[in-house]
């Protein structure tokens, strides 16, 4: 005979500022010739991460983003990559980048073959000149904001205290995610903003 109870304990902080969240712990009551056998716990909540700019008092909720926020969840989906966005740093524009070109568009099909490969030679030159040409960012950009400062993915077990300042940073997210999907142009890499995420009460 085996029985499946649940308790819910409140230890942490949860989605939002100054809450609790619950953490479930399954408990196995089993009889095996007489003796009663107990074995717990066999799942928790587990620990969640925020990314957070000590320097600029910001932080990134992945909870925002529709995601996970344990640190396995930060790795193994696109938003985890979001950083590259956050930590670029250069003076100057490339192919790939931000601050130059991704792809281009050549209509080729009803040119004459003179007049197709004038246009390639076109492109080709444009490309060209456009690698390491100085960009001019404004001060409040996304693209490169955290280059150089203190940046931590700051988990709620920790005992720095962080995660429960974190009321008081802003929260750059829906900005993040308004520049990412510009950049990114795979629908499937794209990001979602949430609105409803409980921090947003926060900010």
């Amino acid at each position: 005979m085996t029985a499946l109870r649940s308790h819910t304990f409140c230890d942490r902080h949860c989605g939002g500022y100054g809450r609790r969240r619950p953490v479930r712990v399954w408990v196995f009551s089993a009889v095996h010739e007489g003796r009663r056998v107990v074995s717990f716990p066999l799942s928790a909540m587990g620990q969640y991460f925020k990314a957070v700019n000590e320097d600029k008092k910001e932080v990134v909720c992945p909870w925002c983003f529709h995601g996970g926020a344990k640190l396995w969840e930060w790795a193994a989906n696109p938003y985890g990559a979001v950083f590259t966005l956050l930590l670029r740093k250069s003076s100057g524009s490339g192919g790939g980048d931000y601050y130059g070109y991704r792809t281009q568009e050549i209509h080729l099909d009803d040119a004459s073959t003179e007049s197709q490969g004038s246009q390639l030679l076109s492109a080709m030159r444009s490309t060209v000149a456009m690698e390491g040409q100085p960009i001019s960012m404004p001060g409040n950009a996304i693209v490169g904001r955290w280059a150089g400062d203190r940046v931590i993915l700051v988990g709620d077990y920790d005992d720095s205290g962080i995660w429960d300042r974190l009321h008081e940073y802003r929260n750059i997210t829906r900005e993040l995610v308004e520049v990412w999907n510009e950049f990114i142009e795979i629908n499937d890499l794209k990001l979602k903003f949430n609105p409803d995420c409980s921090c947003q009460e926060a900010h």
